[in-house]
């Protein structure tokens, strides 16, 4: 495959995984919503441990299918503002299910199998994590083409105390002495975000000082629920439909008159409504209008 003859995403949606893999982002976001969700759906007693235990198979499960798709680099919240505000049991024993669940035995047995680095970042804002993080980094592997990085964030000024303690710390005067003073190492910047839910960007998910230029996607099933067609589909969309950027513009302007009706009566992305009284569901998208020219 090769950008200058494109296949088609029918074509992609069947090839082999070496052929995807080859134009997957080196980095990437998974900012999971509706594990809760997805674990009432499926009968399964969210204040229980068999939830936590049933969502770390799910999340093993999703990751994997992501690294063998040619990801590199994945990101993902552990403990974020939102939680972090909760109250109730759920909020009562977030730290500790962390620890025991994301970083326990059980978790560590999945990493290695795997084959993965596992990190763990922000830690230094929960100090009850720094053990779990000194784990991580011992207990898993020291060289890997896959690395797990966990953000673990409870405020939003939190994130900002991290990057200039780094930067105070190393002396950093640019963003890749940045990122070696936080992450221990060269990590390439993400490119792609796939949240769920509402359309949404939170510095608790996507890391400033590692933002490229981010394409973002939204799913509104619950996390860890992607198959590999949906995962697939995104990618096709990521490195074959969304690069129509070209350093000539001569003419694009004008070849945008053709699709006049599209551009002018086209929808708005991110609307939506209510689905029951707790939910926000997106609103229809219809099909662009014919373009001049076309047939009605």
């Amino acid at each position: 495959m090769s950008n200058a003859s494109p296949p088609t995403q029918a074509e992609f949606l069947a090839a082999p995984i070496e052929q995807v893999a080859a134009v997957a982002p080196k980095a990437m976001v998974m900012a999971p919503g509706g594990t809760r969700r997805a674990a009432a759906i499926a009968g399964i007693d969210l204040n229980s441990d068999t939830y936590v235990r049933w969502s770390f198979d799910c999340m093993i499960s999703q990751f994997s299918m992501m690294f063998r798709h040619g990801v590199q680099h994945l990101f993902t919240g552990t403990i974020t503002p939102n939680q972090w505000s909760e109250v109730g049991k759920y909020r009562g024993r977030l730290t500790k299910w962390v620890i025991e669940h994301l970083m326990g035995e059980h978790a560590l047995e999945a990493y290695n199998r795997n084959g993965w680095r596992v990190r763990l970042v922000g830690w230094q804002a929960i100090p009850e994590l720094e053990e779990a993080a000194a784990k991580l980094e011992e207990s898993t592997a020291r060289q890997s083409a896959h690395t797990l990085w966990f953000w673990a964030i409870p405020t939003y000024e939190s994130i900002w105390e991290l990057l200039l303690a780094a930067a105070h710390r190393s002396g950093a005067r640019s963003r890749e002495e940045l990122i070696r003073a936080i992450y221990g190492e060269d990590v390439p910047l993400i490119s792609l975000y796939l949240g769920f839910a509402k359309p949404e960007v939170s510095p608790a998910h996507l890391p400033p000082v590692l933002a490229g230029q981010v394409q973002c996607y939204w799913s509104v099933r619950p996390g860890y629920t992607l198959d590999e067609s949906v995962f697939r589909s995104i990618l096709y969309d990521y490195a074959y439909m969304r690069p129509t950027w070209r350093a000539d513009k001569s003419g694009r302007a004008e070849n945008a008159v053709v699709h006049r009706e599209a551009w002018m009566k086209g929808p708005t992305l991110g609307l939506g409504t209510r689905l029951g009284q707790d939910f926000w569901y997106p609103a229809a998208i219809p099909p662009p209008p014919p373009s001049d020219g076309d047939e009605a």
